[in-house]
């Protein structure tokens, strides 16, 4: 008992895992910069995107971040399944069915990796405008063969300066996006996702249930149903008339 207390005198546990996670995800700089120049080079690329700097991390340990092919299928393969503890299907499925119910013309998912979700909303017939956009073009790759057979329009670029008119879809969709963004530029991101919706029109989010989704004026939650065993939320936004301002 007596060299716990003086552990926890000496070090700061939360501070110390924090540390050592950070330490891990922290990418060197060269590396950064080759993954970078690589990813540049890719097909699905657009090589005037530049990628803010917490994006140069390797997120969920995967070892190139969502930076190379090897880290694009371990996401796929393996961190997705975690993020819906093993129950994506069932998320899907009620996420489709939310959007049959809207039943939008125009629709962009923001974050959309490899595109499983838009592969279901595409076989349900729904819209006739399908978007999505990832900052990986690995992932890009990924969804590009998935939904070869498909009329879906994929865009490399940030979710944080969407390539869109203000109003320009009825639904925007952000499925473990928003929530796995640093604190920081989370706002932005449901501001950017609120832009490009037109007043009357909705924002789907799919989140679990730690991850808070910031406030955002001209956005009104009405529906939220729990999924996963309650560890994960689909909520559903209407973007009201209110101008839609982006956070300074």
């Amino acid at each position: 008992m007596e060299g716990s207390l003086r552990l926890r005198r000496r070090w700061n546990i939360p501070v110390l895992v924090a540390t050592i996670r950070g330490m891990l995800k922290r990418m060197p700089s060269n590396q950064a910069r080759a993954l970078v120049a690589a990813a540049t080079a890719m097909p699905t690329s657009d090589p005037r995107i530049s990628y803010p700097s917490w994006y140069l991390h390797r997120w969920h340990f995967l070892p190139e971040g969502y930076l190379s092919r090897r880290s694009a299928a371990g996401y796929e393969n393996l961190v997705r399944h975690v993020y819906n503890q093993g129950l994506e299907a069932s998320t899907i499925r009620a996420t489709v069915s939310e959007l049959a119910r809207l039943a939008p013309r125009a629709l962009v998912e923001v974050g959309c990796g490899p595109g499983r979700l838009l592969q279901k909303v595409a076989e349900r017939g729904i819209g006739h405008d399908l978007v999505g956009v990832d900052l990986s073009p690995y992932l890009l790759e990924r969804a590009r063969r998935r939904l070869k057979h498909q009329r879906i329009r994929l865009v490399h670029a940030d979710g944080l300066a969407l390539p869109a008119d203000e109003g320009a879809f009825d639904a925007a969709i952000s499925s473990h996006y928003v929530g796995h963004l640093p604190p920081a530029v989370r706002p932005l991101a449901v501001a950017e996702l609120a832009r490009v919706v037109r007043p009357g029109g909705h924002v789907v989010a799919v989140e679990h249930r730690w991850h808070p989704w910031p406030e955002c004026p001209g956005l009104r939650r009405i529906r939220h149903i729990r999924q996963s065993l309650g560890f994960i939320g689909l909520s559903v936004f209407e973007r009201t008339d209110a101008i839609v301002g982006t956070p300074s």
